[in-house]
């Protein structure tokens, strides 16, 4: 049997979601020695974070006392507090969680088999009292706790923050990601690469015009009642019909404004194609070589991307290095990516460039406006793709951040970004 109380360990969906944590964690392979935890632990590891957890005075059998004291002391350590913020009836984090926490049971059994915790004597793993009075024990718990779990303080804040910008879904989809990333070192340095989106986004907001209108001519979106006699021009066939079979209800409809006409809208939207180089380079700030806290080339391109998607501009972005990312064209997708980023070496400007053309060429994209944003470090690039970029699209711009690159400046309109602050993100957005 399990510890909680609130659990049905026979129901069908406790069974399905043990069977999924068991799937997760060898897909992941993961050191973890199932054969030595009951599914009733990993049900009760689950359904401790997903929902409030109510235990059992005592185990039922002896055998779960060291289940019992380890479940028990999670649940009432802080650490546990701050991460059911995030986990409550959230299945994704309750599942992560859950996974952190056998992992550090399962380290538990093993130290315990190797003989490494102090004070532990024959037979105390079946006995819940002294489990509870044994210190080095609890010490133990605790550290192994503080390890596998992480530290999640700061994720509860970089969730409402980015939900007070981006909205709730993106909040959420982030507080899943970062609580997902087991490496410590790299939880904190794309939670720095959050905050300091969200930063950006946040001062620069009230500079984001919207874009100039370049579609002239209007686009059918409906049927509504004439308003005008301009609108005679765009009468619907019904319309038509009226007038020849009867002039007399045609001019009563138009008196009443009851004529039907279509409806026809203008696109004021610019359209934008975005290619954002994401290779190691970019991940490094303009001056100071790799950023904890200045802005990294990657988050200053990425808040320029999502500054354009907030205020209802047709954005396509790619990112690309040595190969070339599936297009995004929301903020959540976006934010998803980056948070997913690896910084690897080495760009394909040609190669990047060359897909932006073929999308354009399949896609009917004439009417986008192509922006190239890299800091420019590629030797190889073909100067013909960039012409055949110029015929592909409305117009091609390059913005190269704290760089240079000979042959694109040459090839086509050029700005260049000395450094990634708030200044240079208005002026870019104004002069895009």
């Amino acid at each position: 049997m399990g510890a909680l109380l609130n659990v049905d360990y026979s129901d069908e969906l406790t069974r399905l979601r043990v069977q999924e944590i068991i799937r997760y964690i060898q897909r992941l392979g993961l050191p973890v020695k199932l054969n030595k935890i009951p599914m009733e632990y990993i049900a009760d590891s689950f359904y401790t974070h997903y929902r409030v957890p109510i235990l059992s005075a005592a185990p039922k059998d002896e055998n779960e006392a060291l289940w019992y004291v380890f479940l028990k002391s999670y649940i009432s350590s802080d650490l546990y507090q701050e991460i059911s913020k995030l986990s409550k009836y959230n299945y994704s984090i309750s599942r992560s969680a859950s996974v952190k926490l056998l992992r550090a049971y399962n380290s538990l059994l093993s130290r315990i088999e190797r003989g490494t915790v102090q004070g532990m004597k024959e037979g105390d793993e079946k006995n819940v009292q002294r489990l509870m009075n044994n210190q080095s024990l609890r010490q133990e718990i605790s550290n192994l706790l503080r390890f596998y779990m992480g530290n999640v303080k700061n994720l509860d804040k970089i969730r409402k923050s980015i939900s007070k910008i981006l909205g709730d879904d993106v909040g959420k989809e982030v507080a899943d990601l970062l609580f997902d990333v087991d490496i410590d070192p790299y939880r904190a340095r794309l939670a720095k690469i959050l905050e300091s989106l969200v930063k950006i986004l946040a001062k620069v907001d009230p500079y984001v015009e919207e874009g100039a209108v370049f579609e002239r001519a209007g686009v059918p979106s409906g049927i509504r009642s004439i308003r005008s006699f301009s609108d005679l021009r765009k009468v619907t066939n019904l319309s038509k019909a009226i007038y020849r079979a009867s002039p007399t209800l045609f001019a009563y409809k138009l008196a009443t404004r009851s004529l039907s006409v279509k409806d026809v809208s203008l696109d004021t939207r610019e359209k934008i194609y975005m290619l954002v180089d994401k290779s190691g380079s970019m991940f490094y700030s303009v001056y100071d070589g790799f950023a904890m806290d200045m802005t990294q080339k990657i988050t200053w391109a990425t808040a320029l991307a999502v500054a354009l998607m907030r205020h209802s501009r047709k954005v396509i972005l790619r990112f690309f290095d040595q190969m070339v990312y599936p297009q995004l064209t929301n903020i959540k997708d976006v934010i998803k990516a980056l948070l997913r980023v690896l910084p690897l070496g080495g760009t394909d400007i040609t190669s990047a460039v060359h897909t932006a053309v073929m999308d354009s060429k399949n896609a009917g994209l004439r009417s986008y406006k192509l922006v190239i944003i890299t800091d420019g470090e590629d030797d190889f690039v073909n100067p013909e793709v960039l012409r055949q970029a110029k015929t592909a699209f409305r117009d091609v711009k390059a913005l190269l951040i704290g760089g240079s690159n000979s042959v694109i400046e040459s090839e086509i309109p050029t700005i260049r970004i000395d450094s990634t602050d708030i200044e240079s993100l208005k002026y870019i957005l104004k002069n895009i």
